[in-house]
């Protein structure tokens, strides 16, 4: 598989030794895949772009970073009103 198309943040699938590895990227360096694996069982960090069988692009808006106060809800909307 051509890794050109894999970013931080995405989610591979390796084999690796017949193991299937799931992880997300965290880097991609000298045409190394490194990840951290969604399963802390499996020993592998990293995969080679022919182990890596499978590629799932994280989508949706990213928001950038330190940014929480971007969303602003309704006080109705979190305000709890509790009849007894």
């Amino acid at each position: 598989m051509r890794i050109d198309g894999i970013a931080v943040g995405d989610i591979v699938k390796a084999s690796i030794g017949g193991r299937v590895v799931y992880g997300e990227v965290i880097e991609i360096r000298e045409g190394v895949v490194h990840f951290t694996p969604i399963s802390t069982n499996p020993g592998w960090r990293h995969a080679s772009a022919h182990q890596i069988v499978a590629h799932w692009r994280r989508a949706g808006r990213r928001r950038p970073a330190g940014d929480d106060d971007g969303i602003t809800q309704p006080h109705e909307q979190l305000a709890l009103r509790v009849f007894t």
